[in-house]
């Protein structure tokens, strides 16, 4: 999924920004409650979770993106 979410980041600069982290050992894991890889957290502007995604369907995450980019 790392080359599908790259490529959607470039799509998307300066609209939607990503950020990575380590789901085994972070505390924003356990905050936003992931238990499976890969959770896509899509967050406004504002802070407030505006979708969450579990799994690797890359025709719903670009259609997140799209979401986001739009608001």
């Amino acid at each position: 999924m790392a080359p599908i979410v790259d490529g959607l980041e470039q799509q998307y600069k300066g609209k939607v920004s990503v950020k990575r982290i380590n789901a085994n050992s972070d505390a924003t894991a356990n905050e936003f409650g992931i238990s499976a890889v890969p959770t896509y957290i899509f967050i406004d502007s504002s802070g407030t979770v505006t979708e969450k995604q579990v799994g690797g369907d890359p025709q719903k995450l670009e259609e997140a993106f799209r979401k986001a980019a739009d608001q």
